[in-house]
């Protein structure tokens, strides 16, 4: 891990819209800069949220635009937002006024809440009173669940904390401040940039509607001065083995005790605050999609205690099969955006919302998920072991506009994947991690990922690795009218599953009719998956079946589709291209996408087309005994 650390210790940023370092902080793994002193050292995020004391600081927040980012360029007393002055004779001019500015209710997306910012991208300032005193014996933490993309927190006019990445958490420790300023209310003032570069991730272009903003819960955390950190649990054979961390003085030495269906372990903690435990699940019932059973895991050490549900279950591959507790399994998936049913769209931000995603690809017949193409919120993964739905979870290393060659950008992806490792490796629906999805082959490509690849196998063991490659070859066929069609990609080499995307009757110029020519060659000795293929049906547009955009032709693309898919041998599962329509800014179709990608198989508002139907026949089939 020490290459991750220097490597995020270097990082720079080129400008204001650049400002921040990559990833929470990591442990070991990474610490995030803080740019001003004095303030609290920056600590990893602590894990297993909802199993703290915790209260939301979601609501009404003040909120600033900074168009042309003169706060960020040209910092001054009359425009610097984070220092919350009020005009006085002594300050002179003062530009802004937090009591008579905009409100915005978080989390959300400026552009979801806003027609005039719909397609916003830049610098936004949000302010709130934080309520928070000093305690004895106690620390205090601010989360941030998310903020897209670019983020600087400042506490009492002090920078505290930067993060770069939209769609994982961070967090500060503000117990000394507080102490250091007494009672509050205090002012908390954070800036969202949701620009991105060729040096971010995602770099400059990408498939979905790009949301600024505050766009998941802020959380104020309060736990014992030694607590427990983090902590780790997976089957290891029959038994649940447990990796604890705490962090604190009294760090060392401290008895680690976990409890679960009436069984228990304990471990003395070492310098680092660790302490491995291992509890006899023989006799347990398993999780699976079947039986998606979950038992309570109580963790105690020093005056802390934590309750978590978890499920039991492995995961592995043998040979070009995938094995769930032991047997092999067939992935009836569907791939899917963080984004509600509605007429506009909107970021999905409610575990409400997310709960009615899920049971869509559910009433599909799914028993899994890929979570496109970035991580999604906490409590997606939390119900979904709840529902019985396994996911596939991943990190916006996305198409071509990357630099793969930046070294800081590599760190950015290690840093994201990181956290959201630390965040979901211990929930059972999780089973593969994917580190990029359609990425161009290059020798630094391939260097980039497989270091990506390192860091999660070292984080954690427990899981499939995988990508969504696309760089496919069609190597012709005995017969006329015949297409083999390759999986050539060297990262191919390095993951536990090899998963595609083809588009064969929508991009290109083969039409659903010759399809049944294609047929698709595994070059590993390893599972192979669909994960991508469809074509884009406005929700109501009928007609013959070889009309583009209309229904009847996305569900012909499917019905042949997925026969090649039933005769691909190696073939463990699909997650077609995607659950419902989604925003997207550059699928420019006037009267058939209106900036909409229109690939789902249920429009905006959630109503089934017939395509769906097509699928899950499909799926009832395959999961009959």
């Amino acid at each position: 891990m020490a290459e991750w650390t220097r490597a995020m210790s270097g990082l720079t940023r080129r400008g204001a819209m650049k400002a921040g370092v990559a990833g929470a902080a990591l442990g070991t793994l990474a610490r995030p800069v803080l740019a001003q002193t004095p303030a609290p050292e920056a600590v990893p995020f602590l894990t297993n949220l909802p199993g703290r004391e915790r209260t939301a600081l979601d609501g009404t927040w003040k909120v600033i635009l900074d168009p042309f980012d003169v706060a960020g360029r040209k910092p001054s007393k009359r425009r610097s937002f984070w220092l919350d002055t009020a005009e006085t004779r002594e300050t002179g001019l003062v530009e802004y006024e937090w009591a008579s500015s905009d409100e915005m209710q978080l989390p959300a997306a400026w552009n979801d809440v806003t027609p005039e910012l719909t397609y916003y991208e830049g610098p936004a300032y949000f302010r709130r009173l934080l309520d928070a005193s000093p305690r004895p014996g106690i620390r205090q933490f601010l989360h941030f669940e998310a903020v897209n993309y670019a983020a600087t927190v400042w506490l009492n006019g002090v920078e505290i904390a930067r993060h770069e990445g939209g769609f994982t958490p961070f967090a500060v420790e503000i117990t000394d401040l507080l102490a250091r300023a007494g009672a509050g209310p205090h002012s908390l003032v954070v800036r969202a940039d949701s620009r991105h570069g060729a040096d971010s991730v995602p770099g400059l272009d990408f498939d979905w509607k790009n949301r600024g903003g505050i766009t998941r819960s802020v959380w104020l955390v309060a736990v014992p001065e030694t607590h427990i950190r983090d902590s780790y649990a997976r089957l290891e054979g029959e038994a649940l083995a447990i990796d604890v961390t705490l962090d604190g003085p009294a760090r060392e030495g401290q008895t680690v005790v976990a409890a679960l269906a009436g069984r228990s372990a304990r471990a003395v903690s070492d310098a680092g605050g660790r302490a491995q435990l291992r509890i006899a699940a023989k006799g347990l019932a398993r999780w699976s999609p079947a039986a998606p059973v979950l038992h309570d895991l109580t963790l105690t050490a020093a005056s802390d205690r934590l309750t978590e549900r978890i499920g039991l279950r492995s995961i592995a591959t043998r040979g070009r099969e995938i094995l769930l507790n032991g047997k092999p399994v067939f992935l009836r998936g569907i791939s899917m955006h963080e984004e509600a049913f509605g007429p506009e769209g909107a970021r999905a931000v409610s575990m409400a919302e997310a709960r009615a995603l899920l049971s869509e690809a559910k009433a599909l017949g799914c028993n899994f998920v890929r979570l496109a193409h970035y991580p999604h919120a906490d409590h997606v993964a939390r119900l979904a072991d709840e529902m019985g739905l396994m996911l596939w979870a991943e990190i916006p290393v996305y198409w071509e506009e990357i630099d793969y060659a930046s070294p800081r950008t590599l760190a950015l992806a290690r840093a994201m994947m990181g956290e959201l490792v630390l965040r979901d490796r211990s929930r059972a629906s999780v089973v593969m991690w994917s580190v990029a999805n359609e990425t161009p082959q290059s020798e630094a490509r391939l260097r980039f990922l497989q270091t990506v690849i390192a860091d999660v196998r070292a984080l954690d063991p427990s899981r499939l690795v995988t990508a969504a490659l696309n760089k496919n070859v069609d190597v012709g066929g005995v017969r006329d009218g015949e297409s083999v069609i390759e999986v050539r990609d060297p990262l191919g080499a390095s993951l536990d599953v090899v998963a595609i995307n083809q588009y064969e009757g929508w991009y290109g110029t083969r039409t659903p009719a010759e399809i049944a020519g294609v047929s698709f060659r595994n070059t590993y000795d390893k599972p192979l998956m669909f994960s991508e293929f469809g074509a884009d049906a406005l929700y109501g547009q009928r007609g013959p079946r070889e009309d583009r955009w209309s229904e009847d032709y996305q569900a012909w693309l499917y019905e042949e589709t997925l026969k090649v898919i039933e005769r691909t041998p190696g073939c463990v599962g699909l997650a077609p291209w995607v659950l419902k329509d989604f925003r997207s800014p550059r699928r420019w179709h006037g009267r058939f996408q209106d900036m909409w990608n229109r690939k789902g198989l249920l429009s905006p508002e959630g109503r089934r087309k017939a395509a769906f139907f097509v699928l899950q026949d499909f799926y009832r089939r395959k999961a009959a005994p």
